[in-house]
């Protein structure tokens, strides 16, 4: 009997995460056929509430969520859970990035026009004068151009999040933030490396020297730039070889 129990118990131990999950895909599809934005808005609100119902780590990659992204760092002890919601006007971006220890949660929510209108898919935790950050990946678009870009960001205890470090580095000069723009029908890499000590992107040109200025005619021109970890601080580097 013993070991029927044992076995009941281990089958049964995914039980309530599946269905957390199957809530949020079931709400990720109605969004998607939803007529009204605020019923979208709505169901996206859902899905944030199921999400900070499951246990951090829970998260099954081997059975992903169509249309949740989905990046941790068991190093850091953060996860972060992104998704999309279709509105009249463009999209809304839910970011919910989740710390274990001490366990806080962080939603980043922008809808169109907001200042952090970003998708973040990726991160990069590091530190600076003993004091964390989080490097964080994202895109977005406008009616004519993609666009994807690199936040410096601090989650406060307070449970509020802030952006003003200017901890990237060109030569003298430096930034809370870098930017990209390109065409709607391009394709950019940025990403970080293996080791997360760099991240990687295309450096992007016009098509043609006559559309300079004129992003919706951007896109990668075959050679790749990084910023490179180097004293605590991100440091841009052009034209790399390996």
């Amino acid at each position: 009997m013993k070991w029927f129990w044992i076995l009941g118990v281990l089958l049964g131990a995914g039980g309530p995460v599946r269905a957390q999950m199957d809530s949020v895909a079931i709400r990720l599809e109605k969004i998607k056929t939803a007529t009204e934005d605020s019923v979208r808005l709505e169901y996206a609100g859902e899905i944030e509430y199921f999400i900070r119902s499951s246990a951090f780590g829970s998260y099954r990659t081997e059975k992903p969520v169509k249309y949740l992204g989905y990046k941790r760092s068991d190093d850091a002890g953060i996860e972060l859970f992104s998704w999309a919601v279709p509105l009249r006007e463009g999209q809304a971006f839910y970011n919910l990035f989740r710390f274990k220890n001490p366990e806080r949660s962080y939603l980043i929510k922008a809808l169109p026009g907001d200042r952090m209108a970003w998708l973040f898919y990726d991160f990069v935790p590091f530190e600076h004068q003993k004091q964390g950050y989080v490097l964080l990946l994202g895109w977005s678009k406008t009616r004519n151009t993609n666009r994807k870009a690199v936040w410096v960001a601090c989650f406060h205890p307070d449970g509020t999040v802030t952006y003003n470090h200017p901890l990237l580095r060109k030569g003298e000069s430096r930034s809370a933030s870098l930017t990209f723009e390109y065409a709607l029908d391009a394709s950019m890499l940025l990403k970080q490396d293996k080791n997360g000590k760099r991240i990687l992107f295309d450096h992007l040109a016009p098509t043609d020297p006559k559309y300079e200025g004129y992003f919706m005619f951007y896109g990668p021109d075959a050679s790749c730039d990084a910023l490179v970890l180097k004293k605590e601080e991100w440091w841009y580097e052009e034209n790399l070889t390996n």
